[in-house]
């Protein structure tokens, strides 16, 4: 599985999340039986769910200035979480270059967003990654 289908599960796999009260180890054991692509890269993907997870105050604390007047919380939920991915990667994940992060989020926000999500991701990133 490459890459960019590993960030699509991750994304699936916190979307998921999102809606679950029940603890992320039991959520992802069951989402790999469901998805045993995952496993293909099972480091990558369990470091990006556990690191957005662990991390999402502060990814979150990071990107809202170039959010264009909207709030974290205000955002439909992929396209949150597709930022949170790709910031992630951008600040802790040195081996993925930037311009990867931003082109796969790019690309997951096409199939996972509004009409709109794309650009609006783009932009959001691509100011946040010059402030770095």
């Amino acid at each position: 599985m490459s890459r960019i289908e590993t960030r699509e599960h991750v994304l699936m796999f916190l979307f998921q999340a999102s809606f679950r009260t029940d603890p992320v180890a039991g959520q992802l054991e069951m989402f790999k039986e469901d998805y045993p692509e995952v496993n293909d890269d099972p480091v990558y993907f369990v470091d990006m769910v556990y690191g957005v997870i662990n991390k999402r105050a502060e990814i979150d604390e990071k990107i809202a200035p170039f959010l264009n007047k909207w709030k974290i919380d205000r955002i439909p939920l992929a396209d949150r979480i597709v930022l949170e991915i790709a910031a992630y990667e951008i600040l802790f994940m040195e081996d993925v270059p930037v311009s990867v992060s931003i082109n796969e989020a790019v690309k997951l926000s096409k199939k996972y967003g509004t009409d709109n999500s794309s650009a609006y991701i783009n932009g959001v990133l691509s100011s946040f990654e010059k402030s770095l």
